[in-house]
């Protein structure tokens, strides 16, 4: 599984809608949805290259930082997708001088 970076803001967004809408167990909230869609745009996101998944960190102090937002198309769930956003994002920290990840 290939991860790679977002680096347009429309990017994240628009693949954040796409991939929260599929999955109304866990993003059935409007107006949550629409606050993690809006907010992802600004947040270093990370997304499966066929498109079945995305993960956004948000840092909040300069050694740590959280999974703000995740998610994996259905039809992809069980596939290693997850594992391979987290390990992505588990990396960029190491780079980036971040000790700390959490999910909240």
């Amino acid at each position: 599984m290939t991860i790679v970076p977002v680096a347009d803001p429309r990017e994240r967004s628009r693949l954040a809608e796409s991939i929260l809408r599929a999955l109304p167990e866990w993003f059935g909230i409007e107006e949550a949805t629409q606050s993690y869609i809006r907010e992802v745009a600004e947040l270093e996101t990370f997304a499966a290259v066929d498109g079945s998944g995305f993960l956004s960190l948000k840092q909040h102090t300069p050694r740590a930082a959280e999974i703000y937002v995740m998610g994996v198309l259905p039809a992809r769930h069980r596939q290693g997708v997850g594992a391979a956003l987290v390990a992505a994002a588990e990396t960029w920290c190491g780079a980036n001088g971040i000790d700390f990840l959490q999910v909240k």
